[in-house]
């Protein structure tokens, strides 16, 4: 009888243990936002986001953005884990440096008997260009108050619970509770934390390419446009190892950070102001 109660008890130990999990997601990222994926080996990727465009001539005059100063972004994740990955990135606006990390909570099952999968994602960047040249008392606006640059102010931080489902062979989607903090804000009026709300989902219609979007809409806006919230809209198509990946955005910013604190372009009004861009992912495996 022991005996049977050893072997009854390794049999549900080995259940336990022999989940097989389901990723909601194909990449670590969809287009800007954090998924709940983890990179298998290293992931080098590259992000291109082309000069603001509208539906008006500079649509062609300025041939798509493409004749327009750019931001772009080099990242490197390796992967730790199946659960977590660090990584560090430099984008050319601000020239900054950053490190990333992301640890799953809890990973969706294909039994449903764990329907979500959840991670904790954190951003830490470093903001590495010049000082502005300005009066000390000329920062705050009100030409009284002394201001002094320090160290400190080149830090901003990026902290999210991403919590994600995938409905089916093609439906996929993620909430992502977002807390960003800057050390250095401009003017006395912006706050120092944003808390945003970004939604997102990937729809693939075709093995190896699929429709991708987020829409990020920020709790505390204080924008007199209530509808000022960043989107992206794009495609997404995938060979062995390599992810490209061609949208269209009321953001020039890649850095979610910046994405979620800066004023995007008015999209809903003429002329629809808009970027387009691009991102490459190649995975190592090993």
């Amino acid at each position: 009888m022991k005996l049977f109660y050893s072997f009854l008890l390794i049999g549900f130990s080995f259940g336990a243990f022999a989940q097989e999990y389901v990723n909601p997601f194909k990449n670590k990222q969809l287009i800007n936002a954090q998924t709940t994926v983890i990179p298998d080996g290293f992931d080098f990727t590259i992000m291109h986001r082309f000069g603001k465009i509208g539906l008006n001539d500079e649509f062609y005059k300025q041939f798509l953005g493409f004749d327009l100063p750019a931001n772009v972004r080099f990242s490197l994740s390796y992967k730790l884990s199946d659960r977590a990955y660090i990584g560090v990135g430099r984008t050319k606006v601000g020239k900054t440096v950053d490190i990333e990390g992301k640890y799953v909570i809890l990973r969706q099952t294909a039994s449903n008997s764990m329907p979500l999968s959840i991670a904790l994602y954190n951003n830490t960047g470093l903001n590495t260009d010049a000082y502005r040249g300005e009066s000390p008392i000329a920062f705050f606006g009100d030409s009284i108050t002394s201001f002094e640059n320090k160290f400190a102010h080149r830090f901003s931080y990026n902290t999210q619970l991403i919590v994600a489902r995938k409905f089916n062979d093609k439906i996929s989607l993620q909430i992502s509770p977002t807390f960003v903090y800057k050390n250095l804000v401009e003017g006395m009026e912006e706050s120092h934390h944003t808390f945003v709300l970004p939604f997102s989902g990937r729809y693939q219609y075709s093995f190896g390419s699929a429709v991708l979007f987020e829409y990020a809409y920020k709790l505390n806006n204080t924008s007199e446009n209530k509808l000022d919230n960043a989107f992206s809209l794009g495609f997404e198509f995938g060979t062995a190892g390599h992810v490209f990946q061609v949208f269209m955005s009321n953001s020039y910013y890649i850095r979610e950070t910046n994405i979620y604190t800066e004023e995007p372009y008015n999209f809903y009004d003429r002329p629809n102001e808009f970027v387009l861009g691009f991102n490459i992912r190649r995975v190592w495996w090993f």
